[in-house]
């Protein structure tokens, strides 16, 4: 057999090859899946919320939600079906949004949930939680260890541990894209379930935290002390939602960076040891959670990582 026959063969059979994987190739990832999951579900208890009269600004985030359901099933089709004819830097920028787009939906999914936490629960679930708390410590600690242990250098602190949430949760995934593009595809995944879960239980359970109670509030947004602790005041004075504490997700998701850490840059995880631990205490120091929120959100952290990475398997497997 000649070599341009040779070749001409070879072609053909990774051709045939890629025919066949386009064709068993799961037309949604894992992402897109439980992205659509998430947004079908506020769609419908927000539709619910309208016909009892408890969802707020329905016509701003019904279209919303509807719009990216719509935007995650376009990008879909497009790489399916336009993959082998699309610019390759196109289809590259295309893979890329795709892999990391719910990171850009974050906030809003967060902020949005004043639309909707209060369907089930028409009030703030808030003496319930901190009646837990009350009962394990004989007082309230969101609203003691902060006042009890004020200074200036507690202040400071413990608003900087519960800062490094930010930029670990930039940090090790753009490390990761670079680095292991395996251990970033994970970690995206991971991140997204667990923040997914957080906020369909914050959907259903409304409760506030420290802020509860008037003074808790005002001390979460008094610009006082140093840099970290005007920051985080800043950040809370301009955030726009009221609730979402229970489980914590800065707790849940620092967990799971930090599991990832400890997997993939075993330096870095050492270090978020670190910062997971005194982060767990500054939520409640800082007046943001009840004691029960941190401990809920450590056990989110570590159980959605596990169920996440087990989940992402099942949804990977090709159709037989």
């Amino acid at each position: 057999m000649s070599n341009h026959a040779s070749e001409a063969l070879i072609k053909e059979k990774k051709t045939s090859l890629v025919d066949v994987e386009s064709k068993t190739k799961t037309f949604l990832s894992p992402i897109d899946i439980i992205t659509i999951a998430y947004c079908a579900w506020i769609i419908i208890y927000m539709i619910i919320g309208i016909f009892v009269g408890r969802a707020e600004q329905p016509a701003i985030h019904l279209p919303r939600f509807i719009s990216i359901i719509t935007a995650v099933l376009l990008m879909a089709w497009l790489e399916r079906n336009y993959a082998s004819v699309m610019n390759p830097k196109l289809l590259h920028f295309l893979q890329f949004i795709r892999s990391i787009y719910p990171v850009l939906l974050f906030t809003y999914f967060y902020t949005s949930l004043h639309s909707v936490c209060r369907i089930l629960y028409p009030e703030w679930l808030d003496p319930f939680f901190s009646n837990i708390d009350y009962k394990i410590f004989g007082y309230y600690p969101s609203m003691v260890w902060g006042q009890k242990y004020d200074n200036w250098f507690a202040q400071e602190f413990f608003h900087f541990a519960y800062f490094c949430y930010y930029p670990m949760i930039a940090g090790l995934p753009t490390y990761l894209y670079f680095k292991n593009k395996e251990g970033f595809k994970e970690l995206i995944f991971n991140l997204t379930f667990v923040f997914y879960f957080c906020y369909f239980f914050y959907s259903l359970v409304p409760v506030v935290g420290g802020r509860y109670f008037p003074e808790g509030y005002q001390l979460a947004h008094s610009y006082r002390y140093g840099f970290f602790t005007r920051l985080m005041a800043f950040i809370y004075n301009h955030s726009g939602h009221w609730g979402g504490a229970f489980p914590s997700s800065h707790i849940a998701i620092t967990i799971v960076l930090t599991i990832a850490g400890l997997k993939y840059v075993r330096k870095w995880g050492y270090v978020f040891c670190v910062i997971a631990f005194f982060l767990s205490i500054s939520t409640v120091y800082c007046h943001y959670h009840w004691f029960i929120d941190a401990v809920a959100g450590i056990v989110t952290g570590i159980a959605g990582y596990f169920v996440a990475n087990w989940i992402r398997q099942k949804l990977e497997k090709e159709p037989k």
